[in-house]
């Protein structure tokens, strides 16, 4: 009797070493940009929602979300970034190219301001 030959298993794409990258500047005194980059999936919207909540301990008025790095964000990365709606703030979303076609798709381009560039949404007051 012949066994069929072994054929590992994939992983469903969850790694923990999905690499998301997150950096903090403040332009101004009450005004932080939140820049992310990378993979915003299942596996790291934890660590964003932990960075949002570091800052927004500072006490920003209002924080810039620069997702301009990010080159995949799947439902997890929205529900982290819809979440930060309650946290006080003045939330405004980068979300350049096809990230601002993910927010339509999904109606949250109705709930969020999103910009093109930082620099417009550091312009819009």
């Amino acid at each position: 009797m012949s066994r069929a030959p072994r054929v590992p298993e994939e992983s469903a794409g969850l790694s923990t070493s999905t690499p998301l990258h997150v950096s903090v500047r403040w332009p101004s005194r009450d005004v932080a940009v939140l820049a992310v980059g990378g993979e915003l999936d299942l596996a790291t919207a934890g660590r964003l929602e932990a960075a949002f909540r570091r800052l927004v301990a500072r006490r920003p008025r209002v924080v810039v979300v620069d997702l301009s790095g990010v080159a995949f964000l799947g439902s997890s990365g929205l529900a982290a970034i819809t979440a930060a709606l309650t946290s006080g703030v003045v939330l405004r979303i980068v979300a350049p190219g096809s990230l601002a076609r993910i927010f339509a798709l999904t109606a949250l381009d109705k709930v969020l301001d999103l910009y093109g560039t930082v620099d417009e949404a550091l312009a819009a007051g």
